[in-house]
């Protein structure tokens, strides 16, 4: 493999390119220690090197790190370390090696999810923010098992009476008024249909 080009990112750090290809970014010292310069040749035995021992290691310490702050998606974590130009090979491996102690497990997370936003967010607009989060489709259906027809209609009462304080009468263009607005908020036409069924004149 022949150093094709290296790219300055940061006053640390480079982009390497091998045989016109981005491998992958480099520390200063390290560029020095493997004697990557334009138009040298890299062996396999240190390309293997630096993916293993250099890039992997430093992936699975991010990983960590990102993690004691808070919890993530899978999504969400692949996506850190593609930001920070590690090859596939080594995010894969990264994330296995995390997910092998269950730091991160994408189920776990939608359910701490929903709880935490039930009664503040219609099922759909959780469901929406954990498919924009990675979540597999199958994580996410499962989720209707777990919230109830009751919250959910407990919630869309909540809106309105939020939506109606000072409101005297409430005619049909009102109504319409709320009923997009709940729509807007994610919640089911016939939910919302039957909440406002008492304001109809």
């Amino acid at each position: 493999m022949i150093v094709t080009g290296i790219e300055v990112v940061t006053k640390k750090k480079s982009k390497v390119e091998l045989d016109s290809q981005l491998a992958f970014v480099l520390y200063k010292g390290e560029l020095a220690r493997y004697c990557i310069a334009l138009g040298q040749e890299l062996e396999e035995s240190q390309y293997e090197e630096i993916m293993n021992e250099v890039l992997l290691k430093r992936a699975k310490r991010y990983l960590i790190h990102l993690l004691t702050k808070m919890d993530r998606t899978t999504h969400e974590l692949k996506s850190k370390l593609y930001k920070g130009f590690y090859p596939q090979v080594v995010v894969e491996k990264a994330i296995a090696y995390v997910a092998s102690y269950n730091y991160i497990d994408d189920e776990r997370y939608a359910k701490k999810y929903l709880q935490a936003y039930e009664g503040r967010l219609s099922l759909r607009q959780i469901k929406w923010k954990l498919q924009a989060k990675g979540i597999a489709k199958e994580i996410i259906d499962n989720l209707d098992d777990m919230i109830s027809d009751k919250n959910e209609h407990e919630l869309i009462q909540s809106h309105i009476v939020k939506r109606t304080r000072g409101i005297v009468n409430i005619d049909r263009k009102e109504i319409k008024r709320l009923a997009d607005y709940l729509y807007r908020k994610g919640f089911e036409s016939s939910a919302i249909w039957e909440a406002l069924e008492k304001y109809n004149p």
